[in-house]
């Protein structure tokens, strides 16, 4: 009987401590409570942007996180991204007035059924993921983003941005990364000099042995365009690519070799923009640098650059394709050394 009740000893032990093991792996990591406060009538989205040194200070009131969401809808804080579960019931949503009044606002769930009859008039917050993005090569940033409205009001496109446009709002004078992201890693500063006048598409071979030597201003790369539009240079890429590297100059030049410098930009969402396409603002869009097959064992590295008028860069006449210029002269500039 004694070994008997020894085995069911351990044995009882035993399931005890595997039971108490797999609660502490399997242990859920739980995260702070939060207050959200929204300007009073605001709709739309909504984005949180964390880890960021330049950001607002943290805030608490008793053991509750406070996120101040200013008037752009933006709100940059040093606080980190509070990773984890939590009940939805710590989780509090208030418009706040002028005078510091708060109104509730309460958490929208895609399963849960509205039952209210002015459900379609009342205003919710949806959302609440936390997402990443690379804006640059070397620097990630995390951000929680919402919508906050009516259901009308939440899916109006109107009242909606991504979190590239949240980014540009705050990084209106090019230093938001600064602190941020200090070891990423940008574009190299450039100029390009356009003939007056050009407007549609042109390209840049670069690496090409026997292309037009490289050109630099104060350690700058000049690319000058030639009427044709197409430059075969000897002069390297830059090994990292922006949608709007603000290091990067364009001009048109007339024949006196006076500059005028071209200010508009090309960005992600302006082919949706009906306001902009019909816009007369010169801007210039450039792409990704590609690999380009001239031969066999053979290829040339060339980027996609256009200038004009939106109207001009969207119109098919002022466009060409780089593969029409695949003639002996390119060859022979880039293959043979």
């Amino acid at each position: 009987m004694k070994s008997s009740f020894n085995v069911h000893f351990f044995k009882m032990l035993y399931m005890s401590i595997l039971i108490a093991l797999l609660s502490a792996c399997t242990e859920v990591k739980k995260r702070e409570p939060a207050i959200y406060l929204i300007p009073d009538g605001y709709v739309g989205s909504l984005y949180i942007i964390f880890n960021a040194p330049n950001g607002q200070p943290p805030k608490y009131e008793g053991d509750s996180r406070v996120y101040e969401i200013p008037p752009t809808g933006v709100l940059v804080t040093q606080m980190d991204a509070n990773e984890g579960w939590i009940e939805s019931s710590r989780l509090q949503y208030f418009y706040v007035s002028n005078t510091g009044n708060r109104t509730p606002i309460s958490g929208d769930s895609a399963s849960t059924e509205k039952v209210s009859i002015n459900a379609e008039k009342t205003r919710t917050v949806y959302g609440g993921g936390l997402g990443h993005i690379e804006p640059f090569y070397g620097c990630d940033v995390i951000f929680q983003d919402f919508t906050v409205g009516t259901d009308a009001e939440q899916t109006d496109n109107k009242n909606l941005f991504d979190i590239f446009d949240a980014i540009k709002l705050k990084n209106s004078d090019g230093k938001f990364f600064d602190d941020m992201c200090p070891n990423r890693k940008r574009s190299s500063p450039a100029v390009y000099l356009i003939p007056e006048n050009y407007k549609g598409t042109f390209y840049i071979v670069y690496n090409a042995p026997k292309g037009t030597p490289a050109k630099y201003e104060n350690d700058v790369p000049v690319f000058s365009i030639p009427p044709s539009g197409l430059l075969v240079t000897q002069a390297k890429n830059s090994a990292v690519w922006e949608e709007n590297p603000p290091n990067w100059y364009f001009y048109y030049v007339n024949n006196k070799g006076d500059r005028t410098p071209i200010k508009g930009r090309w960005h992600d969402d302006i082919e949706n923009t009906s306001e902009y396409r019909s816009s007369t603002q010169l801007t210039t869009f450039h792409a990704n640098v590609g690999e380009v097959v001239l031969a066999k064992k053979c290829s040339a590295h060339a980027q996609l650059f256009a200038v004009g008028q939106v109207s001009d860069i969207f119109d098919s006449q002022f466009q060409f394709d780089l593969r029409k210029h695949l003639a002996a002269v390119l060859y022979e500039k880039v293959c043979i050394k």
